[in-house]
């Protein structure tokens, strides 16, 4: 399904949700974003998108389990989620030029409209960020009503 964006005149998708198990392997990072970029592939900002999914995906890696990748659309918005089974919450660490990893949650706040994470009760934790189409990054607060 389909919606006609009144502004450009260019079809967008509709309503649209995508999970994916991806196992903790080196490899899962390039499969998320080989998937990203097929469903995101109308978007001019699929760059952000990419670099979101990259980052949230290595850092579930790190975690040694298998883990889940969800992407939602509504009309010019994506909800990325990424589920581990961890409940450590996300260190978001301060930069330092003696560090060569750490900057992972730096670059999806820096990509995204807005990030957050938020711990399951079934157990283990979703990393998500927003990305929007038209928007640039980290300018305003997720729509109302996003979460899918």
């Amino acid at each position: 399904m389909y919606a006609r964006d009144s502004d450009s005149g260019r079809d967008i998708p509709g309503n649209r949700t995508y999970r994916f198990p991806l196992p903790p392997h080196p490899i899962a990072a390039e499969q998320a974003r080989i998937l990203t970029r097929l469903i995101l592939a109308d978007w001019k900002v699929i760059d952000n998108a990419l670099i979101v999914v990259a980052e949230l995906v290595a850092n579930a890696v790190k975690i040694g389990d298998v883990f889940r990748l969800t992407i939602s659309r509504r009309g010019g918005t994506a909800l990325i989620e990424v589920w581990d089974p961890s409940e450590a919450a996300p260190d978001r660490r301060r930069r330092s030029v003696d560090r060569v990893d750490g900057r992972g949650l730096l670059l999806v706040e820096a990509c995204s409209k807005d990030w957050g994470w938020r711990m399951e009760e079934r157990g283990g934790k979703t990393v998500w960020a927003v990305c929007d189409h038209d928007a640039e990054p980290g300018t305003a607060a997720p729509p109302a009503g996003l979460r899918m």
